[in-house]
């Protein structure tokens, strides 16, 4: 059964000890509605590659604690991965074949991938997890293709995560903000990318910068591309927004998907 595409908006690390709406949902995640999974495969704001690269061939690949100034206990945290070297071949050559040529890795994950999929799977994920990186000086575009061209591994039982920041301006962070609550000129923006996203217009979804305060939403994109390898990877099926969320006034957590779960 062909599997949904997901894209998360990770928030912080900080998640993981101080739980919020967002992470609760997290938690009622289940990719089961959807069969089967033979693989989840993953792309992160936090790695970007001049070579695109795939991690997780490993039997159990480690992770990283790619952040700093955060409360000790936040880097005592662990979770239990799971990789496989011949799942990882497969995914290699089969991304190979739509165009895509990886290089294999051994990389930890960051916490744009195991910070959410904790929430989600506490005892560990139920198939084999791979990272692929975002690939360096590539522009939103090249990063819409990509998706494309992962879109058919859905067929095979792959998951396909994008894990970013629907917003991502940590400048303009209001400590005091309460969850839930968005400066406006933040909620202007994602209105505007909502009205794109519900009429699953992919040229306009592939300049950020055009909607009204994008430049401020995003000043730099990498935390963006994830959503876009999401997009193309969900074909004609467009994105539907399955949670909403605000934390500290700027960072909306919303997540998309293809389908809804349940």
């Amino acid at each position: 059964m062909r599997q949904p595409v997901w894209f998360l908006s990770h928030g912080a690390p900080t998640f993981l000890t101080e739980p919020n709406r967002t992470t609760a949902y997290w938690s009622q995640l289940d990719p089961s509605y959807a069969g089967a999974l033979r693989a989840v495969l993953c792309v992160s704001a936090h790695w970007e590659a001049d070579t695109l690269a795939l991690a997780g061939a490993v039997p159990a690949p480690a992770i990283q604690h790619d952040f700093y100034g955060f409360p000790p206990a936040l880097y005592a945290q662990t979770w239990k991965t799971r990789g496989d070297a011949m799942t990882g071949a497969w995914l290699r050559d089969a991304l190979a074949a739509r165009g895509v040529p990886v290089a294999a890795v051994e990389r930890p994950f960051d916490h744009g991938l195991w910070v959410p999929f904790k929430a989600i799977w506490p005892e560990g994920p139920p198939c084999p997890v791979f990272q692929l990186s975002l690939s360096a000086g590539q522009d939103a575009a090249w990063h819409l293709q990509l998706g494309e061209a992962l879109a058919s591994l859905r067929e095979a039982g792959v998951l396909v995560v994008g894990s970013g920041g629907i917003t991502h301006n940590l400048r303009e962070i209001d400590w005091h903000a309460a969850e839930g609550q968005a400066a406006i000129w933040a909620a202007e923006f994602m209105t505007a990318l909502e009205q794109a996203v519900a009429a699953n217009d992919v040229a306009a979804l592939c300049d950020p910068w055009h909607f009204l305060h994008g430049r401020r939403a995003h000043p730099t994109l990498e935390h963006y591309l994830p959503f876009l390898v999401a997009l193309g990877a969900a074909g004609g099926q467009g994105m539907q927004r399955i949670h909403r969320n605000w934390v500290f006034g700027t960072l909306a957590l919303h997540a998309y998907a293809t389908e809804a779960p349940g």
